[in-house]
């Protein structure tokens, strides 16, 4: 995607579509086009704000499809990116903040789009992706947007199949631990205790008793 300055900065894609012009994106900030972004120009946050932009376009068109790949594919790379768990460096030290001051509005926006086009065996898939990147970050729409979108019978065939892949878990398994972490909170906002406490004790033998300990203690403080 490349940029004019008029009054306001406008976008054009460069690539037969948005979401190939968002795959030469992140290519292109692997390859080093975009290091130290935010001691230069700025052009990296500009396109990835554009992206953004155009996608909201999308979404208020109903075009969820297309908006659920370009949307994994730009939060993925970004979690990752953001973190330094990327060969891409922007060089913002809160990438995510920088972007929007609220990217719990990002997530909704993708959850929508989960929710619009997967069923629950592909929702499962996505989510479990998803969670596995999480690592340091924490937001409330993903939760919501699934307590408040499937129905109850829904809900637990996700949360089944979720843990299907986790099944068989060890220490070095980090992404199948982060799946685990992100059911536990969504039983915590649905404050089902018995629930929580029993996903607790999935991370035994993972981590330190001590530390699924902890957790129990957690609900409890909270």
């Amino acid at each position: 995607m490349k940029f004019t300055k008029t009054v306001k900065y406008n976008y054009k894609l460069t690539e037969e579509t948005l979401e190939k012009d968002i795959d030469k994106f992140i290519l292109l900030a692997r390859k080093g086009n975009f290091s130290w972004d935010s001691k230069l120009d700025r052009e990296g946050l500009r396109l990835i704000k554009g992206y953004f932009k155009i996608l909201k376009d999308k979404l208020n068109e109903k075009e969820y499809e297309e908006c659920k790949n370009c949307y994994e594919k730009l939060i993925l790379f970004l979690f990752d990116a953001s973190r330094g768990d990327d060969k891409a460096d922007f060089g913002y030290e809160d990438l995510l903040a920088t972007i929007s001051n609220n990217f719990d509005y990002i997530i909704k926006d993708y959850f929508i789009c989960l929710i619009k086009t997967c069923d629950i065996p592909r929702l499962a898939d996505r989510v479990s992706n998803y969670a596995s990147k999480l690592k340091d970050y924490g937001f409330y729409s993903d939760k919501e947007i699934l307590l408040n979108s499937l129905k109850k019978e829904e809900l637990a065939r996700l949360e089944e199949l979720m843990l299907i892949k986790i099944e068989n878990m060890t220490k070095k398994e980090e992404d199948k631990q982060e799946i685990l972490y992100f059911l536990l909170s969504l039983a915590e906002v649905q404050e089902n205790k018995e629930k929580y406490m029993r996903l607790c004790e999935r991370f035994r033998g993972v981590i330190e008793d001590s530390e699924v300990d902890e957790l129990k203690e957690e609900y409890n403080e909270n």
